[in-house]
């Protein structure tokens, strides 16, 4: 804008339409009283202009401020001096200017035709303001063009708006996320309005206007008359109505519903309704669920043979499972408690002492086992385990848990332990038994270190007379009774271990030591039998797991199974073989094979039984012993006829752990 320009321009509103005025009435004519007149009512329309509530700006095509009232020039932080002559666009925001442009531009295209605008205006502090503006392009007496704009303050409304669609937004989130809609629904006119969460939870498409015959086709079938009821009682009495039922939904999965509804009525005394429909399908799963997991539970507790108990703070039984009269729960325990029960009490003080400092410091507890009475006065056996239970506030109310009757389980071990010792003692009887019968081939390995002892000291004595004495000599014959000494040691410590009675010692064995050993131990048997024995122990064994005599008496009582299995045998050699081999899968293997007359089929699946034998003397129990002995070594024992002549009696023993790995 020219400087000369900008100055006429500078004038007031008012001024500026009396220069426009003045432009159209000649000279000769503005002494007339009528345009006097008219210029007096153009003053006064410039204090109207000045100070209206409503801001006015007048722009040039360029957009420039030609003028402004004080009133609009105050709205926005200014003096009309401020902004006159600068460009319109200073007061807007810089993403809004180019619709300012094309909003200008459009006035310009269509002279005399108003336009309406919101847009937001930037006062001088920065801060904002929305404005309805409604503009209008003119000519002026020259035939330039003017924009003139009339700006409305609408923030209020427009920040009412904004909490509004905020507001709305939230419920709408709310909504989605309690999976709750809203709706209203006039019962004169059948009118149905739904939140935007009811068309989600009908799943119908939103802006669909929802009618009654979808609804009703929605619901499912067997709650369609009791919704009709309720609703139609509602409608009819103008009350409240709470009531819930099914959807079956077009892909044919039920969802459950909750529809709360507040009546009122409208001016016309008409009822109607405004509530919310909630999608309560998952906690109707949840208690389903919790129902069927309840049930189950009870099932359980009442078919299973343990009772349930409960005891109060002072540990006295308060509660008991009510079908405990049906099995061999004990009566009476109310107000009792389990030291009062328990006979063994004074039996055991130490177990009973720590049970209670348990229950004192309100710990769990678990298979505390004492003795009861059933209802018919029997001993019984229980086992019993508890979790204390405390009250919202953390305060301790008692203990909760369960007791079973173990006595069938006791009385087992029992009888168990007693067969263990009983077994144990008949094989001590065996082994004994075994010692009387290898006596002589016990001698025998004695005496032979004990002959050669005295003929290397007749030699010793010897070698010292001579003279001069041979020392030398001498050293080594002593060295040798030492060497006969100790071999007769071995034997006598063996045949004792073997006799005595003791417990069992798992230690990691050499197999092949322990076959030996065994060997040892009946070769004057083999010899007074002529039987030879043939060794095939494979080298660099793992080491088995076990205790030594007892598997040694395994091995003397197959040996000598063997040579009496052959002492009928006279076309052929009477050789037992025993062998030692890796398995392969963790475990070894050991075998005696006889060549004698063998096992039949029917004596196989018989051979390990107690008290069966095919000797025409004996108590069948060796072999059932063997075989007690091998599995109570985790192993296996199994005999087996071999291909030509004879038997073959096979052990499979684990490694030591250490080994296997």
């Amino acid at each position: 804008m020219k400087p000369g320009r900008a100055a006429t321009f500078g004038k007031s509103a008012a001024q500026f339409l009396v220069g426009c005025l003045r432009q159209t009435i000649p000279a000769k004519q503005r002494t007339d009283p009528n345009a006097a007149d008219l210029l007096e009512a153009v003053k006064q329309w410039q204090q109207v202009f000045e100070h209206t509530p409503v801001m006015y700006f007048m722009v040039d095509p360029a957009g420039t401020v030609i003028n402004v009232n004080t009133f609009g020039a105050d709205q926005l932080g200014y003096t009309p001096a401020d902004l006159i002559g600068r460009s319109v666009l200073d007061v807007f925001l810089a993403e809004d200017r180019a619709t300012v442009r094309a909003c200008v531009a459009l006035c310009l295209e269509t002279v005399d035709q108003s336009h309406t605008w919101e847009i937001r205006k930037v006062r001088k502090d920065g801060s904002m303001l929305w404005v309805r503006e409604n503009a209008k392009a003119m000519l002026r007496a020259n035939g330039g063009p003017i924009v003139l704009v009339a700006c409305e303050n609408i923030t209020e409304r427009k920040e009412a708006e904004n909490a509004l669609r905020q507001s709305e937004a939230y419920l709408a989130q709310a909504q989605e996320l309690s999976h709750t809609g809203s709706f209203g629904w006039k019962a004169a006119t059948r009118e149905i309005t739904w939140s935007k969460e009811t068309y989600r939870i009908f799943q119908c498409e939103e802006g669909t206007k929802p009618a009654i015959p979808f609804m009703l086709q929605r619901i499912h079938p067997e709650d369609r008359l009791a919704v009709q009821q309720t609703t139609g009682r509602a409608a009819r009495e103008g009350k409240d109505y709470d009531h819930e039922y099914r959807l079956v939904m077009p892909d044919g999965s039920v969802k459950y519903v909750r529809a709360v509804a507040r009546a009122m009525r409208d001016a016309s005394g008409h009822v109607e309704f405004v509530g919310s429909v909630s999608d309560i399908t998952a906690t109707k799963e949840a208690e389903r669920r919790l129902r069927d997991s309840e049930q189950r539970f009870r099932d359980y507790a009442e078919t299973a043979s343990d009772w349930f108990w409960e005891t109060g703070p002072d540990h006295r039984v308060t509660r008991i499972s009510e079908h405990s009269d049906t099995i061999t729960a004990p009566a009476g325990l109310i107000g009792l408690t389990r030291w009062d029960i328990a006979p063994d009490a004074a039996l055991e003080p130490e177990k009973w002492r720590q049970h209670r400092a348990a229950l004192d410091a309100h710990v769990p507890f678990r298979d505390l086992v004492y003795r009861s009475k059933d209802r018919s006065g029997q001993p019984i056996y229980v086992r019993t385990s508890g979790k204390p239970f405390f009250d919202a506030d953390g305060a301790f109310l008692g203990y909760r848990g369960v007791c079973t009757d173990v006595t069938a389980a006791i009385r087992a071990n029992q009888a168990e332990d007693a067969l263990r010792k009983a077994q144990a003692e008949l094989a001590h009887v065996t082994r004994v038994t075994t010692l009387g019968e290898l006596t002589a081939s016990i001698a025998h390995e004695i005496n032979q270190p004990l002959a050669a002892v005295i003929a290397n000291a007749d030699a010793c004595l010897a070698w010292l007379q001579r003279s001069p004495p041979d020392l030398n000599a001498a050293r080594r014959s002593v060295e040798w009774i030492i060497e006969d000494g100790r071999r007769a040691g071995d034997v006598i410590r063996h045949v004792r271990a073997l006799a005595k009675r003791s417990d069992i010692e798992m230690v990691p064995l050499d197999a092949n030591a322990v076959v030996r050993e065994a060997v040892a131990l009946v070769q004057r048997e083999m010899a007074s039998h002529a039987v030879s024995v043939r060794m095939e122990l494979s080298s660099a064994l793992p080491k088995i797991f076990g205790d030594r005599i007892q598997l040694q008496q395994v091995l003397i009582n197959l040996i000598m199974n063997g040579i009496e299995a052959m002492e009928d045998v006279l076309d052929r050699p009477r050789e037992l073989a025993i062998r030692s081999q890796a398995s392969g899968d963790g475990a070894m293997q050991m075998s005696v094979s006889d060549c004698g007359g063998g096992i039949s089929e029917q004596a196989i699946d018989r051979l390990f039984t107690p008290f069966f034998t095919t000797k025409t003397s004996g108590m069948g129990m060796g072999l059932s012993i063997c075989r007690s002995i091998i599995e109570a070594h985790g192993g296996r024992l199994s005999a087996i006829p071999n291909q030509g002549r004879g038997a073959t009696f096979q052990i499979t023993l684990p490694l030591h752990q250490e080994d296997a790995s």
